[in-house]
């Protein structure tokens, strides 16, 4: 069972995300401490105590292994004489971080990171504040990806956000940007249906729906496909009955989802809303000759994938596996 780790962020942005969390993921970590402004804790101990839905964050010990490497890449990236993107290194940039006018992200004391805090304090990429510190809020969220990315590749989680700007971000982090070489990547963009009337649906209700041992068994079987799929796409072994065993069980898992739809009959008539889960899959052999294989048998299925084009991701670290929701057309459709 992979674990989706929410990055970069405190905390998801609404009880919006937690709907479609409950609907179609098994689990879902936070990377850090809920910030005193969140609105969500009393929300989240009721997840915790009715439902599976959340995972456990990351010890103190846990993050205590990550943050000496964290520490001096940062000093790599702050180095005066650095330069490897127009954005990291940029001398103009990083002096902007270290004003105090600019620290507008507030990032919560939390055991395991009391190392970092004191060492962006005393380079002035922080401001010390009650119960913790502040910093730019770019600097904040490269920070957090790379303690997320670390924690999910010893963890076997996959990243998730609701930004592909952060998705972005997250690459920078992970590349060298070699001129030349590479591995190949893609995104791969699936659609997950969601009720209509989302928004407006009890977690009451929700909770039941994942109580369900009918809903429990077709979740299981979703993710051990995807989990399949994510695996063959990667080693380049990837054929089109994996393909279809997956969208079979996005189907079933669906059709169990249905009823809950059906409060009212104006929603009963409505299509339902179409949440793109996007995944950024990397590839040991070259991709061209995969997706090939699979190009016919996706575009006969009702509701095919999105393979987006390949390209070059050139990274030389471990890869970790990160996607981005898009919750926001959605929320906004």
């Amino acid at each position: 069972m992979k674990t989706f780790i929410y990055y970069p962020g405190m905390e998801v942005r609404d009880e919006l995300w937690l709907k479609f969390a409950l609907l179609w993921l098994e689990r879902l970590a936070f990377v850090f401490t809920l910030s005193e402004q969140s609105q969500l804790p009393p929300l989240l101990n009721q997840l915790a105590h009715r439902s599976t839905l959340l995972a456990p964050p990351p010890s103190a010990a846990d993050f205590d292994a990550i943050t000496p490497q964290l520490i001096e890449q940062l000093g790599t990236l702050l180095a005066p004489t650095f330069i490897r993107h127009r954005v990291f290194g940029n001398k103009a940039l990083i002096a902007r971080w270290q004003q105090a006018a600019n620290h507008d992200c507030f990032c919560p004391s939390q055991a395991g990171l009391t190392h970092l805090h004191q060492y962006c304090l005393a380079h002035h990429l922080a401001s010390e504040e009650k119960g913790g510190i502040r910093m730019a809020r770019r600097l904040a969220n490269l920070l957090s990806m790379y303690l997320a990315r670390e924690w999910a590749l010893t963890h076997d989680g996959i990243l998730i956000t609701d930004h592909d700007y952060l998705d972005r971000l997250l690459h920078l982090a992970e590349s060298r940007y070699q001129p030349q070489g590479g591995q190949d990547c893609f995104h791969l963009e699936i659609g997950l249906r969601l009720p209509t009337n989302l928004a407006t649906l009890s977690f009451d209700t929700l909770l039941a729906k994942r109580h369900n041992p009918g809903f429990t068994l077709a979740l299981t079987g979703f993710h051990q496909a995807l989990t399949a799929l994510i695996k063959g796409l990667e080693e380049g072994s990837a054929t089109p009955q994996l393909l279809i065993a997956f969208t079979k069980a996005r189907d079933l898992l669906e059709d169990d989802q249905s009823e809950i739809a059906i409060s009212s009959p104006q929603t009963a008539t409505m299509a339902p809303l179409v949440l793109p889960l996007t995944l950024q899959i990397n590839t040991v052999e070259p991709a061209a000759a995969q997706l090939n294989r699979l190009q016919a048998t996706n575009a006969a299925l009702a509701r095919p994938l999105v393979f987006h084009p390949i390209k070059k991701s050139h990274f030389l670290r471990r890869k970790s596996l990160h996607g981005f929701t898009r919750l926001g057309q959605v929320r906004h459709g």
